[in-house]
């Protein structure tokens, strides 16, 4: 038999390897796979069908090489690149069916995480690159030790480098993860009171009250105290009311039920209490106790002051005047 035919007949099996692998992957095991429960295995056979054709490629280069007439040097290399196809082949299998298999975790998990997936992806598909890398290198003869010492001086060299970074990447996922707040939330950060509205991996976006935008680095978010209004299910108002002192002990005593009326008429408001708590040095002091059902800012200030109002008319109308800070001085003659 002639080279040309050896190499015709071993390149025909090739093709004939490819069909078979395309033949069982599309047609004959698909039927099988429908009856499991998850569509992983699927997946699997489509990458397989995938591979057919480089895989074929593959097998027709192994086989017809020892019929070439090739010198050492070139058989060498010709061998290396047929190492490097099966690598780059090996390396996207391995890369898809990981992909794949996180997609398949992180769907059942909450957003946060499936943020932090799509963030870590493109790191994680190098990584695999990396590691084929130096199997591949290894697999040659090549002496990885040097690498490996420079990868490690290169690795602490980086990390100085990128050490502020690195610092608010790990807060960025402590905030994906510890979930102190969520994007649309109100909070509150020491003298900041505004409302989430973008998380990112170096810093995090709010809206304050007066409608401008500011931005927190991670860090020095997770290392504060914040109080997140959004979980409240209810608000829990307390203040103090002053009367004055020429109030008399009858209309002291209609207070309370004044105020519980003007509480229980707003909307979303709940009356607690209302008691007379304290002789102060120029008021009569009543404490009152409410609670305003909402997680809205906006409509439990409107509730708030629809109450205050509506106390103000009460007292109006049956007379009790409202203390301010006052100072009676005695002069006596000498």
């Amino acid at each position: 038999m002639t080279l040309a035919s050896m190499i015709l007949l071993q390149i025909g099996i090739g093709a004939l390897c490819t069909f078979v692998i395309w033949l069982l992957c599309v047609r004959i095991l698909p039927k099988l796979a429908r009856h499991s429960a998850t569509s992983f295995d699927d997946f699997i056979l489509k990458c397989f069908a995938d591979l057919a054709v480089p895989l074929g490629v593959v097998v027709a280069l192994t086989l017809i090489r020892d019929d070439l007439p090739l010198n050492q040097s070139l058989n060498s290399t010709y061998g290396n690149l047929v190492h490097f196809a099966i690598f780059v082949v090996a390396v996207r299998f391995v890369n898809r069916i990981a992909v794949r298999f996180m997609q398949g975790l992180v769907r059942r998990a909450e957003d946060e995480l499936q943020v932090m997936y799509l963030s870590l992806m493109p790191l994680m598909r190098a990584l695999v690159w990396v590691v084929g890398t130096l199997l591949y290198l290894q697999s040659l003869g090549m002496q990885l030790a040097a690498i490996w010492a420079l990868l490690s001086a290169g690795g602490i060299g980086i990390g100085l480098a990128l050490k502020d970074p690195a610092m608010e990447l790990f807060a960025y996922f402590m905030i994906l993860l510890d979930k102190p707040f969520r994007v649309g939330q109100f909070i509150n950060i020491g003298p900041t009171w505004a409302t989430v509205e973008k998380i990112g991996v170096r810093s995090t976006c709010l809206r304050s009250l007066r409608g401008e935008i500011v931005v927190m680095s991670n860090s020095s978010l997770i290392s504060s105290v914040i109080s997140n209004f959004a979980d409240m299910p209810r608000r829990r108002i307390i203040y103090t009311i002053g009367v004055t002192y020429d109030t008399s002990a009858e209309v002291m005593a209609k207070v309370p039920s004044l105020i519980s009326s003007a509480v229980n008429r707003a909307e979303h408001a709940v009356f607690d209490r209302c008691h007379f708590v304290e002789f102060a040095q120029s008021s009569l002091n009543f404490e009152v106790v409410y609670f305003i059902d909402t997680k809205d800012y906006g409509v439990a200030m409107d509730s708030q002051q629809s109450i205050n109002l509506y106390i103000m008319k009460l007292f109006e109308e049956n007379g009790i005047d409202f203390a301010f800070p006052t100072q009676t001085i005695h002069i006596g003659s000498s």
